[in-house]
C-alpha cells in the first residue's frame, strides 16, 4: 500500500512531483441549492475536508448558472437576468474584442478572474481554508467548452460550438478562468494539489441523433482546454459516454456517474485500467443525487465502489487496493436542483461512504 501516486506525466511536463493518494476522499461536484454562500462553504468544509471546493449557487442568481458563470468578459455578451437569457451578439463591439485580445496577450489570468457577483462562495472558501488544517487537494471547476458551446447561442440562436471564431474565444476564456482559479486556490492552500474539473454534461449526447457534436470540432476544443492547465485536470460527465476516447485526452481524473451508469463506464475496462496504471485517478459518483440518497447507507454505496473496482482489477493492470488509493467518491452530479435537506444528505452520504471504504483499505 502506498500513500502517494505518481502523476501521469505524458501531457503535463510541469507536473513531476508525487501527488498524495486520494484514498476515496469525499469530493463535491459543484452546485448546491443554497443561497447563503457561507452556509454552502460550511457544508463543503464539513463534509469534504480532504478536497474543499467552492460551491456554485445557481439559486442565488442566474449569474451562477453553469452556462453563465464563466461567460464574464466574453466580447459581445448580452445577459438578461430578468428573463434568464444569455447570448452573444453576432458582431461583438470592436472595442470589446480588442480588449479581450489584449488581455489574452498579457497572459495574465488575473485579468479573467471570476468576480464575486458570479461566484459568491469562492472568496469565502479562501477565508475558510485560512482557518482550517491544510488539505491534500483543493478543487475548482469550469464548464467545458463543448457544453458551453452548445448552450451559449449567438444572437441568431446558432450555438457557438459551430462558429470557429466564437468557439476559439470560448475556449480561450475558459482556459484563463481555469488558470486563474488554479493560481488562487494554490495561493490559499500552498501545500495542496489543485484540481480543476471540466464539467461536460453534453458529452452524454455523443452519437445522439438529436444533438450534433462533431468530434473534429469538439475534441480539439476539449483537448486544448485540458492541456493548457498546469495543474491536475478532471472531466466530469454525469452519464454514459465514450470513455475510451476521453481517456486519450490530457486528463488526470475521470468523474463518472457510478449510481446509474456504472456498467457503461466498466464497459471500457481495458482503457480505464491502462489509465489507472499510468497514474490516473477516478471519482466515483456513487451517491445518487435524488431521493434514493435519503435511504441509502454507506455500506450500499461503498459496496458498489468495491464491486466496480473488482471488475476493473479483473483486467489485470491494477489491483483493487491501487484503485481505491487512486479514487475519490462523490455525488453523481451537482445538487443545485435538489432541496437543501436532500443536497446536504448527498454530501453527508459521500463522507460516510469515504469513511466506510477507508476502513476497508
Amino acid at each position: 500500500m502506498t500513500n502517494t501516486i505518481q502523476n501521469r506525466g505524458t501531457h503535463k511536463a510541469t507536473l513531476t512531483a508525487e501527488v498524495a493518494a486520494p484514498r476515496c476522499a469525499a469530493m463535491a461536484v459543484g452546485s448546491v441549492p443554497h443561497t447563503d454562500p457561507a452556509a454552502a462553504v460550511d457544508l463543503v468544509m464539513r463534509t469534504t475536508p480532504d478536497i474543499p471546493a467552492w460551491p456554485q449557487l445557481p439559486r442565488r442568481t442566474f449569474r451562477e448558472n453553469m452556462y453563465v458563470q464563466f461567460t464574464e468578459g466574453f466580447p459581445g455578451l448580452c445577459l438578461d437576468e430578468a428573463r434568464e437569457r444569455v447570448y452573444v451578439l453576432n458582431e461583438p463591439p470592436t472595442d470589446e474584442v480588442v480588449a479581450f485580445i489584449e488581455a489574452l496577450e498579457s497572459d495574465d489570468p488575473a485579468r479573467f478572474a471570476v468576480s464575486p457577483g458570479y461566484a459568491a462562495a469562492l472568496p469565502l472558501l479562501g477565508e475558510a481554508l485560512a482557518g482550517a488544517p491544510a488539505p491534500p487537494f483543493v478543487k475548482g471547476q469550469v464548464t467545458g467548452p463543448i457544453s458551453l458551446g452548445l448552450s451559449l447561442p449567438r444572437e441568431d440562436r446558432r450555438a457557438l460550438l459551430y462558429d470557429d471564431t466564437f468557439r476559439d474565444i470560448a475556449v480561450s476564456l475558459l482556459v484563463m478562468k481555469a488558470r486563474w482559479q488554479a493560481d488562487v486556490l494554490s495561493s490559499w492552500a500552498p501545500s495542496a494539489t489543485a484540481l480543476i474539473m471540466v464539467d461536460e454534461p453534453s458529452l452524454t449526447q455523443m452519437g445522439s441523433a438529436f444533438v450534433s457534436i462533431p468530434e473534429m470540432i469538439a475534441f480539439p476544443a476539449l483537448e486544448r482546454c485540458l492541456a493548457s492547465l498546469d495543474c491536475l485536470t478532471g472531466l466530469h460527465v454525469c452519464g454514459a459516454t465514450d470513455w475510451s476516447s476521453l481517456i486519450e485526452l490530457p486528463v488526470d481524473v475521470l468523474d463518472f456517474d457510478a449510481a446509474d451508469h456504472l456498467d457503461a463506464f466498466l464497459a471500457h475496462r481495458d482503457a480505464v485500467g491502462a489509465f489507472l496504471a499510468a497514474g490516473g485517478l477516478l471519482a466515483w459518483g456513487v451517491v445518487p443525487n435524488d431521493e434514493r440518497a435519503m435511504t441509502l447507507g454507506a455500506e450500499e454505496t461503498g459496496a458498489t465502489v468495491l464491486a466496480g473496482a473488482a471488475h476493473l482489477a479483473a483486467g489485470g493492470l491494477v489491483d483493487v487496493d491501487q484503485i481505491l488509493q487512486a479514487s475519490f467518491v462523490c455525488p453523481a452530479c451537482g445538487t443545485g436542483t435538489l432541496s437543501m435537506p436532500l443536497a446536504e444528505r448527498c454530501f453527508e452520504l459521500a463522507a460516510e461512504t469515504s469513511s466506510w471504504l477507508r476502513e476497508r483499505m
